[in-house]
């Protein structure tokens, strides 16, 4: 059976600005929570092709657009952040790699403040260059399978500069326990951080300077075949953006995630088609356990597509 290994983004780092300041009213207000890939892409890696060469050749596309944006308007965007890069795994336990990031815009009109920016002259727009580093360690906590992807965003595009940022570092771990031969939990944590300098135009602020984020979810995966494997995450995304200031206390509007999509594997290729629903953590009100909780309301849905490939 084939390891689900959803865990990351991102984004697409996420992982990616892009998804972390999007079209939503939701993410303009809160940019907590990014699909990410919807935490999917350590699959490139476990459904590579098994090719004698340590170096690889990789692509990420990572497409999304909001339900809310679309009712009502013509200007709901629709954005894909990709990427290519080169991957260099002398082994099965840990790989490097360097990757170029570029955000596509299918509408420059109500886009969130730092997609509006990057897309100033341009529908296209030059994004982050990534390093990646991957630990696989075998049987880490009893589990199946394990990730362990550290990543620095470089401040290569046009925000970053114009900011003076000082780049964006993501530790992801995620774990797998094979509960049976059709189930299988995950778990998965992710703490990030942006740093800024001093000369950056916003510091007086702090929100789109400097923040420190933790994402954690639990992960139930089916698996129907070898191609094919339904799932169900619940994240929670807790921001704060006045860490640096002493003030831990998490920005307003923190979310939690509820996330149904599907892992296709086909060769090189893995497919990852899902919707995500934002729920506000304000007050408990957001909760998973939470009657008021509005799951799956048209106004805080996200539709995402996402492709990988090693070749």
């Amino acid at each position: 059976m084939k390891t689900a290994f959803i865990v990351f983004a991102t984004l697409l780092g996420a992982q990616a600005f892009a998804q972390d300041t999007s079209t939503s009213t939701t993410k303009i207000s809160n940019p907590a929570q990014s699909s990410e890939a919807p935490v999917a892409e350590a699959t490139i890696t476990a459904t590579a092709p098994k090719i004698s060469s340590p170096w690889h050749f990789t692509l990420g596309s990572e497409t999304f657009t909001y339900e809310n944006d679309h009712r009502g308007t013509d200007s709901g965007a629709v954005i894909s952040n990709n990427f290519v890069g080169a991957r260099y795994a002398p082994s099965k336990l840990w790989e490097l790699e360097l990757r170029q990031h570029f955000q596509i815009t299918s509408s420059r009109q109500g886009l969130g403040s730092r997609d509006a920016r990057l897309h100033r002259d341009s529908a296209a727009a030059s994004g982050e260059t990534v390093l990646r580093a991957a630990f696989k360690p075998t049987g880490f906590m009893g589990s199946s399978a394990a990730l362990m992807d550290l990543r620095y965003y470089a401040p290569t595009d046009a925000v970053a500069q114009e900011n003076h940022e000082m780049g964006r570092l993501r530790f992801d771990n995620y774990f797998e326990w094979i509960m049976n031969p059709k189930f299988t939990m995950a778990a998965y944590l992710s703490p990030r951080v942006q740093f800024n300098s001093q000369n950056n135009p916003n510091k007086a602020v702090g929100a789109d300077a400097e923040y420190y984020q933790v994402k954690a979810a639990p992960y139930f995966i089916y698996t129907m075949n070898d191609h094919i494997q339904p799932y169900y995450a619940y994240t929670v995304s807790e921001k704060s953006s006045q860490a640096q200031r002493g003030n831990w206390e998490p920005d307003l509007g923190n979310v939690g995630s509820h996330e149904v999509g599907l892992n296709m594997y086909y060769g090189a290729f893995y497919i990852n088609p899902s919707i995500i629903s934002d729920t506000t953590l304000e007050n408990g009100s957001g909760s998973v356990f939470s009657a008021d909780s509005r799951a799956f309301s048209y106004d805080n849905l996200s539709y995402n597509f996402n492709v990988y490939a090693v070749f």
